[in-house]
């Protein structure tokens, strides 16, 4: 072996020993393979193209380990065949985790066992968080749906009652226009009297109850409303309590109505037991006439056969007042039972109050005799007016006759009418016993069923002038009586006149 083929070979020994020490630069060029022999030359060819393709494929392993995932690879290179799968496999993987992070979670990973199971379980995991997070934005819309449309309002507070959202109905409800300041608390809507209640409705949700009711006082902008409450206590992801929701519903025309109900009934059963005092009153009363009837009558019998006429002629007279004060408490029975009924018809007709009071002045004059009474109207003319006249002549008897009861022997009683606007004021005036101060507010009320016996011990009901103040009402008047005890009172009512239909 020559000198110039004992330096081709120590090129080439340096060219392995490149290739065996790793170097990525190499050293490729051989001087001098003219003067080789033919096997010496393919030889240098040989382990010069395998440097080469070392020198390629190492390029090419450094440039995907730097993530250059497109680069291409080089051809006819043994060293590189091996990453050139490689190769593949990571362009295809990059593929399919570019398109996990675009949301495509059906990918399945075949990279390598144990890297292709864990991104797999990884694929699974956000699969599940999808579904899961699909589900949460499906319950979200779904609650902003109801908190935004609801009718009742919807309050959102936190673990210290303090507002931290509203619904569009809880602002109306409430007539907060903006969102309330973080510093507001449930609380501070409160009316004072229903804050106690207010901080146990609270007490009871952290106790550990899942839903609490009550009704509370609200603040209203500068009113208060009737409202009723029902809450539940929200939780965090973990389990732990972070808040409440407060469903608040005005029911303030229910309250009302509830209580307009109960003052109904109240009324009502006071009515009853009105009614009942006032039956046993009457039904004791009207035992009165007709046992005078019965008695006297079989005393008339007697007599007449006995043919005493002076005895005759009292018991008669007794039977005959007997009668009338039957007739006259049977008449404002009947006719206070309509009223209560509501069958009164108010029929309104032209007619003269001169003649309707001249009338009654006349049908009184038979029992003011028997107590030398004179009845005077100191106000004869003419008044027309559109009333009701059945109602006119029952107030107008009932008041003259009740003149004739408290007026003593001897007695006066004065009736006059007057133009007062657009309406008469009748008033009957007696000079009799008068009504005491603290009995005043008692008359013309059922509540109250008030009577005092007359100046020759006259019984009454103190129906009649419960029937006055129906009947006067009827026709739009009002009816009231002014007194001093022991001198005497005067009744007035007035009367409005009505268009005829």
């Amino acid at each position: 072996m020559n000198d110039s083929e004992k330096n081709i070979v120590l090129q080439l020994r340096s060219i392995i020993n490149q290739l065996l020490s790793g170097k990525r630069k190499l050293s490729l060029d051989v001087c001098n393979l003219e003067e080789a022999d033919e096997a010496l030359k393919d030889l240098a060819c040989e382990v010069i193209t395998l440097g080469e393709q070392y020198r390629d494929s190492y390029g090419f392993i450094l440039e995907l380990a730097s993530g250059k995932l497109y680069t291409e690879p080089p051809r006819m290179n043994a060293f590189a065949n091996p990453f050139k799968q490689l190769h593949s496999e990571l362009r295809h993987l990059t593929w399919q985790i570019q398109e996990i992070a675009n949301g495509d979670y059906d990918q399945c990973v075949s990279f390598s066992g144990d890297f292709s199971e864990a991104i797999n379980k990884m694929i699974e995991a956000l699969r599940e968080r999808q579904v899961l997070a699909e589900r949460n934005r499906e319950n979200e819309y779904l609650f902003r749906s109801i908190f935004d449309t609801s009718p009742d309002g919807i309050i959102i507070c936190d673990l210290d009652n303090k507002i931290v959202n509203l619904s569009n109905a809880a602002k109306t409800i409430l007539m907060l226009r903006e969102e309330p300041a973080t510093t507001l608390q449930f609380i501070d809507l409160i009316e004072d009297e229903d804050k106690s209640k207010g901080k146990w409705f609270f007490e009871e949700l952290l106790s550990g109850k899942l839903t609490v009711f009550a009704e509370l006082k609200l603040k209203k902008g500068t009113n208060w409303f009737w409202s009723e409450q029902n809450a539940s206590i929200l939780f965090d992801s973990g389990g732990n309590p972070k808040g409440f929701i407060i469903i608040v519903r005005d029911v303030t025309e229910r309250k009302n109505a509830e209580e307009q109900l109960l003052k109904f009934a109240g009324d009502l059963d006071e009515s009853n037991r009105t009614k009942d005092r006032l039956f046993s009153i009457i039904a004791h009363d009207l035992k009165n006439p007709f046992n005078a009837l019965l008695g006297f009558s079989n005393f008339l019998i007697a007599e007449v056969e006995n043919g005493d006429m002076e005895k005759v002629k009292k018991y008669a007279q007794i039977i005959n007042e007997s009668a009338n004060k039957g007739f006259e408490l049977l008449i404002n029975l009947l006719e206070w039972s309509r009223v209560q009924a509501n069958r009164i018809v108010v029929t309104p007709e032209m007619l003269n109050l001169n003649d309707i009071i001249l009338q009654n002045i006349e049908i009184g004059k038979t029992s003011a005799l028997g107590k030398n009474i004179e009845i005077e109207f100191t106000s004869p003319g003419h008044y027309p007016a559109v009333t009701d006249k059945a109602i006119v002549n029952t107030v107008l008897r009932n008041l003259i006759g009740n003149a004739i009861k408290y007026t003593p022997q001897n007695g006066i009683i004065v009736v006059s009418v007057r133009r007062d606007n657009d309406c008469y004021v009748v008033s009957v005036k007696d000079n009799g016993t008068g009504i005491k101060e603290e009995d005043l507010p008692k008359l013309f009320r059922q509540d109250i069923i008030h009577s005092t016996p007359g100046t020759n011990n006259e019984k009454g009901t103190g129906l009649g002038l419960i029937l006055c103040k129906d009947f006067v009402t009827k026709v739009g008047g009002v009816i009231w009586v002014e007194s001093i005890y022991g001198q005497g009172a005067t009744f007035f009512f007035s009367l409005p006149d009505m268009k005829q239909e």
